[in-house]
């Protein structure tokens, strides 16, 4: 008992110092060339009220006094581009399962380091939403974010009696490599039917999790998931225990837009007061001491339905006393989802046209 209760809090102690190294502040928050820049969805438009760069395309401005006539509207193409990175933005930070159906057992504790990459659709224009992209030229190969994000991360995982038998529960967070995203997330975990290994029928589980992602100024992103999977454990020359497992994953992935500033370079409450101080290049000359002109040119993407897809997933687990490597696949469907017309400013709601997305994951750490 005593050599049990050190062994886990060697863990639990391995596992907060993997926190504190692999997701704590390292310096200054600056902004990596994968967080988002929905303002680039916009496309940009000389302005021949400002004789200044393109700005976006739905700012409206007075053509002599380049004084802002409206509130920003985004267009229904914009709102598909929004809906549709969403969604291959999601299934990257969605929970992966990285287990098989067998619980830890209700004394059972787990500790992993996890890292993972997940193909997007990098040359898709709804890619140009990203912070490395140049608005002035957003199909430059340069500045397009990668084929495969990568995540890194960790995970604590333990096996309980409560509220049934055969549960777990599991939490971690992992944060987008070239950006300051970090998805916390947690999952419950049933075993509908575990522990037979000598029977032929396999194990077989569902669970639910959650992903909450911090560090985007853009979106508050959300994404739930409801797997069924199925495993089956072999011995493998007496000393080491291997669990193929498979299974089906659905994704519900929830965004909602924070409020843009179309016009970055302009202080609207400098403009407000009469000053000329902090205005930028995207002020007009008549918006000086006109109230809070500026402000007509914030906007958010209207609210839309969740975001499905289905993913489906295979991998093993492979234990050898204390140590435990899980290696994983998955393929997440095409979008099929519309978004509701009623909300929508497009006539048949945005459509998702996220692409078919590959991932391959990888965990390794200590199984008490």
């Amino acid at each position: 008992m005593i050599e049990a209760a050190a062994a886990r809090s060697r863990a639990y102690a391995a596992a907060a110092t993997f926190a504190a190294v692999a997701l704590g502040p390292t310096g200054a928050a600056r902004a990596g060339r994968h967080d988002l820049a929905l303002l680039k969805l916009c496309s940009r438009e000389p302005s021949a009220a400002m004789a200044v760069a393109a700005e976006c395309s739905w700012v409206k401005r007075d053509a002599a006094s380049g004084v802002i006539v409206s509130p920003v509207r985004v267009d229904p193409a914009a709102e598909t581009r929004f809906r549709s990175l969403m969604s291959e933005l999601g299934a990257v930070m969605a929970p992966r399962l990285q287990t098989p159906a067998d619980t830890l057992g209700f004394s059972g504790f787990q500790v992993t380091a996890e890292i993972g990459a997940t193909q997007i659709h990098n040359q898709a224009p709804y890619w140009d939403g990203v912070e490395g992209v140049s608005s002035a030229v957003p199909g430059a190969p340069a500045g397009r974010p990668d084929a495969w994000l990568t995540t890194v991360g960790g995970f604590v995982r333990k096996g309980i009696w409560l509220p049934l038998p055969a549960f777990e529960i599991g939490a971690g967070a992992v944060n987008l490599v070239g950006s300051r995203m970090i998805a916390a997330q947690g999952y419950a975990k049933l075993a509908l039917h575990e522990g037979f290994h000598d029977w032929v029928l396999p194990s077989l589980a569902v669970r639910g999790g959650v992903s909450r992602v911090t560090g985007a100024n853009d979106v508050q992103l959300t994404i739930g998931s409801f797997d069924i999977s199925v495993s089956k454990a072999f011995g493998v020359g007496g000393t080491a225990r291997l669990e193929p497992f498979g299974g089906v994953s659905f994704l519900f992935i929830d965004a909602r837009s924070e409020v843009i500033d179309a016009t970055p370079s302009c202080d609207a409450y400098a403009a407000a007061q009469g000053s000329t101080a902090g205005r930028g290049g995207l002020c007009a000359d008549a918006q000086t001491g006109r109230g809070f002109n500026d402000l007509n040119a914030n906007f958010v993407f209207p609210d839309q339905d969740v975001i499905t897809r289905t993913r489906l997933f295979a991998g093993f687990k492979l234990k050898v006393a204390v140590a435990a490597l899980v290696a994983e696949y998955q393929l997440t469907r095409a979008g099929e989802s519309r978004d509701g017309a009623r909300r929508s400013g497009a006539p048949t709601g945005a459509k998702d046209e996220s692409g078919g997305q590959h991932g391959v994951s990888l965990s390794a750490g200590l199984d008490f």
